[in-house]
């Protein structure tokens, strides 16, 4: 079960209020108190992110949220993607979907240029100032990288990523969602990859591209799987021998696992922007929220099946993940999904 930070649903929940939106109906439709919101560390299922973003392109009757000076109709981002599906190698589909968005609106304008080994796809908001928070910016930017990589069925590692805006609060939730060195107080918003990428030829056909867009946008806003990635993997492994108890097997024996030394490993998920720690802490909070609100767990019973030493160990690290208790979370919880 993948989850969101609460930052994004309270700035989505912003878009919508900003156009005179109800945002108490909006938050009981998917199960969110406002309680929650008011909670920085706060974690939601990514399922409740998809509805919300759905129900506001549905209530606004636009994709961009509210977050230009002109409406964006639904569907215009899966004509886009009809239309580029018929060219034949990653560049060239993006020259065509960002041709196709300059020519549909001048409140959003990219290009995509070559320097040197180094490809940067390049966007312009005219009216930043309607996305205060900087949600839509970055939702666009994971939009892009997003479909850039299921097109080649290979998620592109990123290089790093400008924002035009200061350091933002959620900052350390965007090394998920952009897993590289992030740059602040830049010229231009942009994507940087390796230019090789631009090269691959697209792997997708008509019927998959439906499913993609049937589901959208679940595959673009939460936490990318890259089956190649050694921290997906490492997540997956875990997951998959978990059983009753979630067992973390010792570093070591986790590298030799995949014909590595310790350090190279250590390397690897350095250059991915995450640590062993780092993986193990989210896959607990993660099964913790599920075992909590899904399976209604006792705090005993989770502590001893995510291997705490004793409950109170557990409670302790929940406050730290979610900025509450586990029984206030749940509370929260249960007072926005009441009839």
């Amino acid at each position: 079960m993948a989850t969101v930070d609460i930052h994004y649903i309270a700035a989505a929940l912003r878009c919508a209020e900003r156009q005179g939106q109800d945002g108490d109906g909006l938050l009981a439709e998917i199960g969110v108190s406002r309680a929650q919101l008011a909670q920085p560390l706060a974690r939601v299922d990514g399922a409740q992110m998809t509805r919300l973003v759905q129900r506001v392109w549905q209530s606004l009757g636009d994709e961009f949220m509210g977050c230009t000076a002109h409406r964006c109709k639904p569907g215009v981002f899966a004509l886009m993607t009809r239309h580029v599906l018929h060219y034949e190698v990653l560049e060239t589909i993006l020259q065509q979907g960002i041709h196709f968005y300059n020519l549909f609106t001048d409140d959003i304008q990219m290009r995509l240029v070559r320097r040197g080994r180094m490809a940067e796809l390049e966007v312009v908001f005219t009216h930043p100032q309607r996305d205060p928070d900087g949600f839509y910016r970055e939702f666009w930017l994971v939009i892009w990288h997003r479909f850039s990589s299921w097109v080649i069925g290979r998620k592109i590692p990123l290089s790093q990523v400008c924002f035009t805006d200061g350091r933002p609060a959620h900052q350390r939730e965007l090394k998920y969602l952009f897993p590289c060195p992030h740059r602040f107080n830049r010229a231009t918003l942009k994507l940087c990859f390796a230019a090789d990428y631009l090269d691959l030829p697209c792997v997708r056909t008509q019927h998959e591209l439906s499913g993609f867009l049937r589901h959208s946008p679940a595959d673009l806003i939460t936490i990318p799987g890259d089956e190649k990635s050694y921290a997906r993997r490492i997540r997956s492994r875990l997951l998959r021998h978990q059983g009753e108890l979630l067992q973390c097997p010792a570093f070591e024996r986790l590298a030799a696992d995949f014909n590595l030394g310790a350090q190279t490993l250590r390397r690897r998920l350095r250059e991915e922007g995450t640590s062993y720690p780092e993986i193990k802490a989210a896959i607990r909070r993660d099964l913790a929220i599920e075992k909590l609100c899904v399976q209604k767990l006792s705090v005993a019973e989770i502590a001893r099946q995510l291997n705490f030493s004793e409950p109170r160990a557990f409670s302790r690290a929940f406050k730290q993940w979610t900025g509450v208790s586990p029984a206030a979370y749940v509370k929260a919880r249960g007072k926005d999904q009441r009839p």
